[in-house]
């Protein structure tokens, strides 16, 4: 057990068709593979290049004029063209972390080492309810590895976080675990808990959708569960038109950080973006990320 608590620790908890602007690519691809980059099944990829200096400005004067302390990285997926907005500075993490969990998990599934349609039995000390639900199902209730995921993901569940930290104890070397996998910048703190920057953090969503650590099919599978995210109040409140997909991932510490990183699949114009905010879980901050997500994704559609 000792080995499963150290386990969570690294995940900051305790233990208590077409043509695009692009190129060509199959049809077939497209419809089996929506969520990953283009380029990887592009032919002479080609897009014309957008000049980001005004939006970084304007980001940086919404920073000032709001008095906020915070971190911004934006990437324009088609060309890499970036933006940070002190972007390299460590905050908490939180839930965030839940991402290279789930994808150490499907790592370890396709080493072979877990099932992921296997059952498993929720344990007493698995369950938390400081996020998710999962835990009203209480001790001895049974999914797969493969829900838990979903659940993870989607509700952001810490009940469901340690049945997989728990699955995964072991499974893996830690040169072959995403969090070292990618050299991501992340320190853990003395209290346990875990502190990244924006654009460390976008270098998961990253691997996801240029399918770098996992197989196309995984990685779809896992950006298709944070497309189906309930939590619809931060970067995806800035996005007016709902028919635009957004996979992203909330981090909710106490009354430390807020932050909202996905990839916004904006028709031929996708981006990432990772908003980490200082203070409260409250309206206010919720709207300044709303608001900051808004202003990119005007930009970027109108351009």
């Amino acid at each position: 057990m000792m080995g499963v608590v150290l386990f969570l620790a690294g995940y900051g908890l305790r233990m208590s068709t077409a043509k695009s602007s692009s190129g060509n690519f199959s049809s077939s691809s497209s419809k089996e593979y929506p969520l990953l980059a283009k380029r990887l099944f592009v032919e002479n990829p080609n897009d014309h290049v957008i000049n980001f200096a005004s939006l970084r400005q304007e980001l940086k004067k919404y920073m000032g004029d709001e008095s906020l302390n915070g971190s911004i990285y934006f990437e324009y997926l088609p060309t890499g063209t970036s933006i940070r907005v002190d972007g390299d500075e460590l905050r908490l993490a939180a839930s965030l972390i839940k991402l290279p969990a789930a994808m150490d998990l499907y790592r370890a599934a396709e080493l072979g080492q877990v099932d992921l349609d296997k059952k498993v039995t929720l344990q007493e000390s698995w369950i938390d309810g400081g996020y998710g639900t999962l835990y009203q199902k209480g001790a001895g209730y049974k999914l797969t590895l493969r829900d838990a995921a979903k659940i993870m993901l989607t509700e952001s569940d810490n009940t469901a976080l340690k049945a997989i930290a728990y699955s995964t104890n072991g499974k893996l070397s830690p040169d072959q675990r995403a969090i070292n996998a990618l050299d991501a910048d992340i320190s853990q703190n003395p209290d346990l808990t875990v502190s990244i920057g924006a654009r460390s953090y976008t270098s998961f969503l990253k691997c996801l959708y240029f399918s770098c650590y996992l197989t196309k099919d995984d990685s779809q599978e896992l950006l298709k569960y944070l497309t189906e995210s309930t939590f619809d109040n931060r970067i995806t409140a800035g996005i007016d038109d709902k028919s635009v997909k957004v996979a992203h991932k909330i981090g909710v510490a106490n009354t430390t950080t807020q932050s909202d990183c996905g990839i916004v699949y904006l028709p031929s114009r996708n981006y990432a973006l990772c908003i980490m905010i200082n203070g409260d879980d409250n309206a206010q901050t919720n709207k300044h990320i709303a608001d900051l997500s808004k202003k990119v994704y005007t930009f970027v559609k109108t351009r």
